[in-house]
Formats: C-alpha cells, sequence, structure tokens
C-alpha cells in the first residue's frame, strides 16, 4: 500500500481518495462522511502510551501482512499482493506457521481479516469482494459480499464488524448482510486523522495501524477521538539489527489482542518477528 491522498471538496459532501503506488495497481478509496458527526469542540492531545516488549516470536517474512488476529492459540494472518495473498494459520505459542490457503483467482488481492460466529471474514483490496469462510475449512469460501470501497483494514467487537478503507472513515457494518450501519470519523486534536489501515478492537478500542508510520492508534468509537498512540520506532532494528527490509512498504501493519494476557501482538509486512507488547 503506497499511498498519497487528495481531498476533494464538493458542496456539503467530503471525499476522502487514497492513492496507492503498488507496484501491482493503484489504490484508489472514495469514502463519503454525508452521515459522520463531526465535534468540533477542542479535543485534548492523544497520550504518549508507553510499554515494554514481553516476549517476540518468530514471522513469515513472506507474509505481506495485511490482516492479523489470535483466536483459540491460533494467530490468523490475512496476506496481499498480486499471485501470492493467503491466509495463514500460526501456532500463538512458537509462531511457526501450520497451515497456509492461498487465493486461488490470483487477480485477487487479499486484505484485513477478522474471526467472529465461527467465520473467517477477508476483504479484498480493489475487487470490492469480501470472502467469508468457514473457520473449520478456510479451503472453500462459503459467501461473498460487495463491497463499494477499497479494503483494507477489518475488525470487530463480538457483533459488529469494522472496516478501514484509508480515508480516515472507519465503517461499521452488519456481519449477516455487509451493510453500512455507521461510520466512525477519526480525529486528533488537530483534526481529522487519515492512512487508516489495520484494525483491532480490544477492550472498547480500536487499535489502528496509521499506515506508512511507526504509530498504532487507540480510538475511541463512540466518538472517533484518538485517546492515545503508541510509538513503536525502532522495534525491529533494535530487535532484528540484521534484517534487511525487503522495499520500503516492509513496514509496521499488524495488530492482534491476546485477552487472556492483556497483550498486544504487533508486526510488519515481511517482518522476522512479532512482538508481544504489555503496554504501561
Amino acid at each position: 500500500m503506497y499511498k498519497n491522498y487528495k481531498v476533494l471538496a464538493l458542496g456539503l459532501v467530503m471525499a476522502f481518495a487514497s492513492c496507492q503506488n503498488k507496484k501491482e495497481g493503484t489504490k484508489d478509496t472514495t469514502a463519503s462522511a454525508d452521515s459522520v458527526k463531526t465535534d468540533t469542540t477542542q479535543r485534548p492531545s492523544p497520550k504518549n502510551l508507553t510499554y515494554k516488549v514481553v516476549g517476540t516470536l518468530p514471522h513469515d517474512t513472506a507474509a505481506y501482512t495485511e490482516g492479523f488476529e489470535l483466536n483459540k492459540g491460533k494467530i490468523y494472518e490475512g496476506t496481499g499482493t498480486f499471485e501470492n495473498s493467503f491466509i495463514s494459520i500460526a501456532d500463538a505459542a512458537s509462531g511457526k506457521v501450520q497451515k497456509r490457503f492461498p487465493l486461488k483467482d490470483k487477480t485477487m488481492y487479499g486484505e484485513g481479516i477478522t474471526i467472529l460466529n465461527n467465520q473467517l471474514f477477508q476483504l479484498t483490496y480493489q475487487n470490492h469482494i469480501a470472502f467469508v469462510y468457514d473457520l473449520k475449512d478456510l479451503t472453500k469460501v462459503t459467501g461473498t459480499f460487495k463491497w463499494p470501497y477499497e479494503g483494507w483494514g477489518m475488525t470487530n467487537d463480538g457483533k459488529n464488524l469494522y472496516v478501514s478503507v484509508g480515508s480516515s472513515i472507519i465503517y461499521k457494518l452488519d456481519p449477516k448482510s455487509f451493510a453500512v450501519t455507521g461510520q466512525i470519523q477519526v480525529t486528533d486534536d488537530l483534526g481529522t486523522v487519515d492512512q487508516l489501515n489495520e484494525l483491532e478492537y480490544a477492550d472498547g478500542f480500536i487499535y489502528v495501524n496509521k499506515w506508512q508510520t511507526t504509530k498504532i492508534l487507540k480510538v475511541d468509537p463512540a466518538s472517533g477521538h484518538v485517546a492515545g498512540t503508541i510509538d513503536c520506532f525502532g522495534l525491529l532494528s533494535n530487535y532484528a539489527p540484521d534484517y534487511t527490509p525487503k522495499s520500503d512498504d516492509s513496514v509496521l501493519n499488524g495488530i492482534a489482542w491476546d485477552k487472556t494476557n492483556q497483550l498486544l501482538y504487533v508486526t510488519g509486512k515481511n517482518w522476522p518477528l512479532i512482538f508481544k507488547l504489555k503496554l504501561d
């Protein structure tokens, strides 16, 4: 996802367009803000959230991470790029990849994933399709939904799906129909915040990778305000000093929540490690 943005104002309608110049194509996202309520009241600056690295796991460097989730002792990962998009399952204790399920249609570019009600949902990049799988058998697609925008990140709160499209808006969806039931305009003390990518819902907040940065944003879904930021600058270079990034796109992207141990698992595209973070 190589992303550059233009904002076009047409009357009362604000469209957010993200243009990502991938080697394989260009990413365009248009998201209407018609139904988004923006609180113009002065808001506090996001808190700087500190953390401790309490462990690491090996990560598949062939994985161009788009979606990342923990479920019953397994790490589920959705990856992108044309020709090499797949979903993998790894052991959460060792990080070892146990199974890999490639997208059969090589014109499809895999994006964010989430698991809800024993189903795995998977976005695609510019194909305007989302796939649904039975979690017990990821070899077969059990359903599809149309999606009018680009697909970037996805998560859920146990009832609703949340989808990012690279703009400053997170869409709230019905998991049965994929219909939009609400929108969250993400803002901080300076205004709207765009380039929202991989998502993870944890303890009432949505954690968001801000694309092409070392920042993870902690967003209040009720207000859309960024309550805090986690800066992962230097994380990879400190723990894997000999690692050479595959490209400028080998950046932080991937957040999974370990509810039992209250840990954030984070990784990046083609990174060699997964980090377990304990927030202070």
